[in-house]
């Protein structure tokens, strides 16, 4: 899991950042949280690596940072955004942007764990995760949290993002059921043997499918004029 925190006030970054880690540590899971003074610096990072979630700083009524969470939000659609401010003059600009919550930092340790929990609700639900089994026990996938899948032989292996608990892990079923089970959910089979999550994909071109962190993956040559226009679609909905 990957956090983004940007706050122009250290001392309320880091207050932030450490509920942040309690209650992660509490419920036995890892992540990684980046800081930033500078919303543009924000932005930037989350155009190259999709976040769990940003928590992102706001002021007065139009605030240039919201202007920032509606970028964010047509960036990064899957992404919530939660805002954090010192009064409620933003509030009602919140929902405009479809901010996932607003908190108060003068109440932030009364309201941090409930907005938590609303947010592990939406990110583990049954539509965000892809249930296998390994070792004879049922494991729960964020699928936000998966590059994409590969399979060789009778195995699939899932690739992970830089922030997951895991960089990959292999399971016995077929990638078609993979596929199958994935449709509908913002990914794609590029290939007999790949599944890519469309929110790592950067382009198509020349019969690949190049990731955001330049990884290159084979694309059907068949398919590949369908399957780039399924990708520009999804970016466009």
């Amino acid at each position: 899991m990957l956090f983004a925190i940007c706050d122009t006030q250290p001392a309320d970054a880091r207050r932030l950042s450490d509920l942040l880690d309690h209650y992660l540590e509490q419920n036995d899971l890892h992540c990684r949280v980046e800081h930033f003074s500078q919303p543009e610096l924000l932005l930037e990072f989350c155009r190259n690596h999709p976040c769990t979630a940003v928590f992102l700083q706001v002021t007065t009524a139009g605030c240039p940072n919201l202007e920032i969470a509606g970028r964010l939000r047509a960036l990064c659609p899957e992404t919530p955004v939660i805002l954090t401010s010192d009064s409620l003059d933003c509030a009602p600009d919140g929902y405009r942007v479809r901010a996932f919550a607003y908190l108060l930092k003068t109440r932030l340790p009364e309201s941090f764990t409930a907005c938590m929990d609303s947010l592990w609700d939406l990110l583990f639900s049954a539509a965000n995760t892809l249930c296998l089994r390994a070792d004879r026990e049922d494991v729960f996938l964020p699928l936000e949290q998966i590059r994409y899948f590969e399979a060789s032989g009778h195995m699939v292996t899932a690739h992970f993002s830089a922030s997951a608990l895991w960089s990959t892990r292999t399971f016995r079923v077929s990638i078609q059921e993979i596929a199958d089970r994935l449709e509908g959910r913002d990914f794609l089979r590029v290939q007999r043997s790949f599944v890519v999550n469309l929110r790592y994909v950067d382009r198509f071109s020349n019969y690949i499918v190049i990731l955001k962190s330049g990884q290159r993956i084979p694309v059907s040559v068949k398919r590949f004029s369908q399957l780039r226009q399924e990708f520009l679609n999804w970016q466009n909905r």
